[in-house]
């Protein structure tokens, strides 16, 4: 899959909660082709990208299995800015989410615990 795919999926995912709707609303584009030629790959990626659009930095801090201060650690970010992140008192941004889920592995583990 392209990065400019990539991206599409992505920005249609934040803007779609409902994880059934989002991967209803594409019917079978010509850039299935890109994925897989197995539908139910295809939903497996789908279903990764809406699951890990959706989570909070607590959700991905929890998925990696990581504390607060490990995390922190990991990715150089101050202790607080986690915990505020966490605890939704601040907003982490979607990109930096991304980020983090990807460096982390979570990106395709969100559709296999979910499926």
């Amino acid at each position: 899959m392209t990065d400019k795919l990539f991206y599409k999926l992505w920005k249609d995912a934040l803007e779609q909660p409902d994880r059934d709707m989002y991967i209803g609303e594409y019917g079978f584009p010509e850039w299935f082709d890109e994925i897989s030629d197995d539908p139910s790959e295809i939903t497996r990626v789908l279903k990764s990208i809406h699951g890990v659009a959706h989570m909070s930095v607590r959700d991905i801090i929890l998925a990696s299995g990581l504390t607060q201060s490990a995390f922190a650690v990991k990715f150089c970010i101050p202790l607080r800015t986690v915990e505020d992140w966490a605890t939704q008192k601040r907003t982490c941004a979607d990109y930096i989410r991304l980020m983090f889920a990807k460096s982390l592995g979570l990106l395709y583990q969100a559709a296999l615990s979910d499926t």
